[in-house]
């Protein structure tokens, strides 16, 4: 029988169940969604994009346009990430008091106003003064909100696909970020200015204003949005007079006493090393690439490889292992993930850069997507806001040793060459 007509319709079977999972019930959920989940993806894509393609160019940014050495731009980088993660525990009960509609547009109002600021200014005072508190006051108020909103949009049955399909949002503005570097940077070597004073004829600063593009549209975006009430919950979300300020120290403290909370808190210093390979690929690989592949190295298309995967294989996956706790999802894709960067320490060519990002890319769909899911299980209604910091901490706590180790590995072991790495 193990090949006869019961193993081909058992497998039949697993095709249409495949077919069901992976097509039909995203775009009913789609179709049946209210426009707030669809403005929850829209803001997801415009968000990732501004996020991914400032990440990918900021060490350059710090080196080429404000003239910090390898190790500096590396600090900087991580003080950004640890500000991130600062300002974010902060503002968790900030999301929850205010509510989504708020914080999304305080959110990308500074995001626009602080990058708009990196692109025309020459002072590396302001310049820093952006990046340490206005830039990741804006991510970390506003990163956590959409989370949040999808939980209280979809039903726990369509969770783990409406996660899926935010977690390939992200990855759509993730792949054209890494084409749209590459174009900027390779295809406008001098920019789109004509006079030899303007910061636009900095390719680099090109791609940071197309970011100040993608802030200025989530911005007009978020203005359509309509506050949400927590889930279980028959109250307002946040800004109306029912939600006082003690009420959410009240609720923090609450957390603070959950067990679910610590066990939560562990697994996230568990991921905070595979955190660090993905910082990897912001603050020290598009420098290795110029430097080890010449000044015309894709890095953002070798970067795109991971978006383009995750785009394709997140939804299978999903599909498949709905029923596979996510503590197993999350330590078997761990795995994979850690064992990528050998890959190109073995092979320091194009093919040994594209199969590191491959095997990490085959990682990440398993387990990353599980843990946004994850995190919103333990999350109490009400209370998400400082579940959704908690969250991202790790992402960006990863950033302050990744910048100083990175920083540090280039000037030392693959420094730039007199005058710049493409004067």
């Amino acid at each position: 029988e193990r090949f006869g007509v019961g193993a081909l319709t058992k497998a039949w079977g697993a095709s249409g169940t495949m077919w069901e999972s992976v097509v039909r019930r995203p775009l009913h959920l789609l179709k049946t969604a209210p426009r707030e989940l669809w403005l929850v993806y829209v803001l997801k894509a415009l968000d990732s994009y501004g996020y991914f393609a400032l990440s990918e160019v900021f060490t350059m940014l710090l080196s080429d346009e404000f003239g910090a050495s390898d190790t500096v731009a590396g600090a900087v980088y991580g003080g950004w990430g640890m500000a991130i993660t600062l300002y974010g525990i902060l503002t968790g009960t900030l999301i929850d008091a205010m509510g989504v509609r708020t914080s999304l547009v305080a959110s990308y109002a500074l995001q626009t106003a602080s990058r708009l600021v990196l692109v025309g200014t020459r002072s590396t005072a302001l310049a820093y003064a952006m990046i340490f508190f206005v830039q990741p006051l804006a991510s970390s108020w506003g990163a956590p909100v959409l989370t949040i909103a999808i939980k209280r949009l979809v039903r726990d049955a369509d969770r783990t696909v409406s996660f899926g399909l935010f977690y390939a949002m992200m990855n759509v503005a993730a792949l054209l970020s890494g084409f749209a570097i590459d174009a900027l940077r390779l295809g406008l070597p001098n920019g789109i200015s004509n006079d030899e004073s303007s910061p636009l004829r900095s390719p680099v600063r090109v791609v940071v204003l197309s970011t100040v593009a993608t802030s200025l549209g989530a911005l007009c975006v978020s203005w359509r949005f309509r506050d949400l009430p927590p889930s279980g919950s028959g109250t307002g979300s946040g800004g109306g007079p029912s939600v006082t300020w003690r009420t959410q120290a009240d609720n923090a403290r609450g957390v603070l006493r959950n067990r679910r909370f610590w066990q939560f808190l562990a697994m996230a210093v568990f991921t905070l090393n595979l955190k660090q390979i993905f910082r990897h690929m912001d603050a020290t690989f598009p420098k290795y690439a110029v430097r080890a592949f010449g000044c015309d190295a894709p890095f953002g298309s070798i970067y795109a490889i991971n978006p383009a995967m995750i785009i394709l294989g997140v939804p299978i996956v999903a599909a498949a292992t709905p029923r596979v706790r996510h503590f197993d999802m999350i330590f078997r894709g761990g795995w994979i993930t850690a064992l990528s960067p050998f890959l190109l320490a073995w092979r320091q060519t194009y093919a040994g850069a594209c199969a590191f990002v491959t095997v990490l890319s085959l990682g990440e769909m398993v387990w990353s997507p599980r843990w946004y899911d994850y995190t919103m299980a333990c999350a109490p209604p009400g209370k998400e806001g400082v579940f959704g910091a908690l969250a991202l901490a790790p992402v960006f706590a990863a950033k302050l040793p990744t910048g100083l180790l990175g920083g540090y590995l280039l000037q030392t072991h693959c420094p730039a060459a007199p005058g710049g790495d493409c004067p």
